[in-house]
């Protein structure tokens, strides 16, 4: 073959796999990037696959709620209302947002009509998520009992990745656990303990470190003045006699009068005040302490619940 024509046909042969390479090059940015659009969310009920930011978003769950407003994601369109809602999430009670129904009754027929790319729900939503997730790609938020630092780091980073805020949840995660260490070793130092109660109408519960309040026990190092305190989503019932008997360094007090529709029913502090309850030795060290209800029941593991419920415990710690 002459030189000149073998040199020209090297020249295309390699021309033409020059060409190949960019288109093949080509094609795996695209598979790449139609991959990136779409995110397989792991959560409490299953696999989801969620588009990347969403347009529009129902939102059940007070806590994604209450993360979305720090990572400043906008899109909420509608949300659950009513007198459970934080007062720090008031902004949604406005006409802007869709009333989506109660806590634990959705209204599928507004959700339907609002069209959502995405529902955010938590356990209270369990029993309608194959109808929601019908409507719209549904996620829960919804922790597990006794790993709320687990499930909130793993739910916060779920937002992060939909929403293409990683480096802003990874911020305000480092915060968080800065708050924890620090407390850990003052509790750790002066190895208190604690009983932590619940009171609803007159009624008493008892929670322990499995429970949905086990973050004051496995994340403050507060040790649980009963070890064998039951794992119950309502708690152990108990008496008087029993949170007396106990007579812990720390009685923390979720008060559901807050919350409650019932105006009549009386407030925990006034159900507390007893003679029994007054000799404990958490009452004489003023020590009993009235935690915010709305940000350890209703929206607890938002970044501002959160950071609400550490810095309760840090200022009475610190006093």
């Amino acid at each position: 073959m002459n030189k000149k024509v073998a040199l020209i046909s090297g020249l295309v042969i390699v021309g033409l796999i020059g060409t190949m390479l960019v288109f093949s090059n080509k094609g795996k940015e695209e598979v790449s990037k139609d991959a990136s659009e779409v995110i397989k969310v792991e959560h409490a009920l299953g696999t989801t696959d969620v588009a990347e930011n969403p347009q529009k978003i129902v939102v059940f769950d007070y806590a994604a709620l209450d993360a979305m407003e720090v990572l400043e994601i906008e899109g909420v369109v509608g949300v659950s209302k009513g007198s459970s809602i934080p007062d720090y999430l008031s902004k949604y009670e406005g006409e802007e947002y869709a009333n989506v129904g109660a806590l634990k009754e959705p209204d599928l027929e507004k959700i339907n009509e609002l069209d959502p790319d995405l529902i955010i729900i938590n356990g209270r939503q369990h029993s309608f998520y194959d109808k929601l997730n019908e409507i719209a790609p549904t996620i829960s938020m919804a922790k597990e009992d006794g790993k709320y630092m687990q499930d909130f780091t793993h739910n916060m980073e779920v937002l992060g990745d939909i929403f293409d805020k990683e480096e802003k949840v990874d911020e305000e995660l480092a915060k968080i656990n800065s708050k924890i260490e620090d407390i850990n070793k003052e509790v750790a130092k002066n190895e208190y303990d604690a009983t932590t109660l619940m009171v609803s109408d007159g009624a008493l519960s008892v929670f322990g470190a499995d429970s949905r309040f086990g973050l004051i026990y496995n994340n403050l190092g507060f040790k649980n003045s009963d070890e064998n305190v039951k794992s119950s989503d309502h708690g152990q019932d108990v008496s008087f006699e029993y949170v007396a008997s106990q007579d812990s360094d720390y009685i923390f007090v979720i008060d559901k009068s807050v919350i409650s529709t019932d105006k009549e029913q009386k407030p925990a502090q006034e159900i507390l005040n007893n003679e029994l309850v007054n000799n404990s030795k958490a009452a004489k060290n003023d020590n009993i302490v009235y935690l915010d209800t709305h940000s350890w029941y209703l929206s607890d593991g938002g970044f501002i619940s959160t950071n609400n419920m550490l810095d309760e415990i840090n200022k009475v710690i610190s006093k």
